[in-house]
């Protein structure tokens, strides 16, 4: 995904949700309830990914699934800290 399909993302999103930029960053910037939803979801995408995907017996007798699950998962947890150290840190 490139950085313009990022951008067009947060501008729907800014418009489904009837805030402006400087609401957005308010409501959702480190520190935020907002923000504390985003790591919460992130954590139980994980553990459904980890749970569900990486224990299913059809993944596990396919090693490349199993490979793309665990990556998955792992993909999830890197997100799970960087958006953990932004939102209980500095926000730097």
């Amino acid at each position: 995904m490139s950085e313009q399909d990022r951008q067009k993302r947060l501008q729907a999103a800014i418009n489904r949700r009837d805030y402006s930029a400087d609401e957005m960053q308010e409501k959702f910037a480190p520190g935020s309830h907002g923000c504390h939803e985003a790591l919460h979801v992130s954590s139980m995408l994980g553990d459904l990914v980890d749970e569900r995907l990486c224990d299913h017996p059809a993944v596990l007798m396919v090693p490349e699934w199993y490979a793309i699950a665990e990556r998955a998962q792992e993909a999830l947890f890197d997100l799970y800290q960087a958006i953990g150290t932004a939102h209980l840190g500095d926000g730097k």
